[in-house]
């Protein structure tokens, strides 16, 4: 079968390896569909970290190819999409429910191989049936979706709040539209570029504001009524945004951190005593698991998207066959052009 190996940062190559067979609770799926998220780009550019060669992709869907003898509800052509949090279930974490912080848990297309292959093994607790309704784009999509339920849920906004949300790319785009299923009243879009401030209208905001135009605090307290926001999430992992939900968000407000951050993140004096003097409430946000495993966010993101109150498919910007693999990350990690969810068909 092919499959796209990682031999260097960046540096992929098609390889034909062989097919692997499912042991015990094992499961073969046929990847039809995998994305690109935004940590693979990161980790193209300085942080990968695991073994190489190896075969990414922890958000991919497919159908059931062939099952191992100890699997108990999963048969042969289900459609599923994959969990790719294996954790160790030993840890004190674990133990608790909070998968999501396991000590010693394992990543598929990190620590073993991922969906950017022609097929792929994964254990039977880490599938999750798709049905026929939902394509396989958009449950190759649900990884990311859970992501940013899991942000929004822990902040648990209500009808009538006001929120801004830092960076417009797949997570805070896909936060955008549980904040709107929440019921909150005004949704303000931040971000530098363009294109994405006026794609997010599509999704929920209702106000957007670049702060290379214009003065972000001035702007989001004219919005509010010189209050602030009750809730601002920041999605786009930069150490100015980091520090600027500080600075909008009103008093007793609730602010989430979701965007990895790369670089050191030094707050100004304001900024800082704001925490304090404000009394806000600061939530971070790591992965999107619950139990009982994999959670209701993931549960939560099939029934929204099968019932068509979230909006997937006008999310992907580009779409690469696995032989272009390359191409597709160069566009990504050089950002040689304005994109969102990137998207690999290992078997078209």
């Amino acid at each position: 079968m092919k499959a796209a190996l990682l031999k260097s940062l960046n540096h992929f190559e098609i390889e034909n390896i062989e097919k692997p067979t499912p042991k015990g609770d094992e499961v073969l799926v046929k990847v039809k569909a995998a994305g690109i998220c935004g940590s693979d780009i990161h980790k193209m550019q300085s942080e990968w970290k695991y073994q190489l060669p190896m075969v990414m992709g922890h958000e991919f869907a497919g159908v059931v190819e062939m099952v191992g003898p100890e699997t108990k509800d999963i048969t042969v052509g289900d459609r599923v999409a994959i969990a790719p949090l294996i954790p160790c279930k030993d840890c004190v974490y674990c133990k608790s429910g909070k998968y999501q912080l396991c000590d010693q848990y394992t990543m598929i297309g990190s620590h073993q191989y991922g969906g950017f292959e022609e097929y792929c093994v994964v254990p039977e607790e880490n599938i999750i049936n798709i049905g026929e309704k939902i394509s396989f784009e958009e449950a190759a999509m649900i990884e990311p979706l859970a992501v940013s339920a899991h942000g929004v849920m822990g902040l648990a906004p209500q009808t009538g709040d006001q929120v801004a949300v830092f960076g417009l790319g797949t997570i805070g785009i896909l936060s955008i539209q549980w904040l709107r299923i929440a019921g909150v009243k005004r949704i303000i879009g931040i971000d530098i570029d363009p294109f994405k401030l006026e794609e997010s209208k599509r999704y929920g905001v209702t106000d957007t504001i670049n702060p290379l135009e214009e003065d972000l605090e001035k702007r989001v307290f004219e919005l509010t009524n010189g209050i602030g926001v009750d809730i601002a999430l920041e999605c786009a992992g930069s150490k100015i945004t980091e520090e600027q939900c500080l600075l909008i968000t009103r008093k007793g407000g609730k602010i989430g951190y979701q965007g990895i951050a790369y670089s050191d993140v030094l707050l100004r004096q304001k900024a800082f005593e704001n925490i304090f003097r404000r009394e806000y409430t600061l939530k971070g946000f790591w992965n999107s698991y619950s139990a009982p495993f994999p959670g209701k966010e993931w549960t939560h993101s099939v029934d929204f998207i099968e019932s068509g109150k979230i909006n997937l498919k006008d999310m992907i910007s580009h779409r690469f066959k696995l032989e272009d693999i390359q191409k597709a990350f160069n566009l990504t990690v050089n950002r040689e052009e304005s994109y969102n969810k990137v998207m690999v068909f290992p078997n078209e």
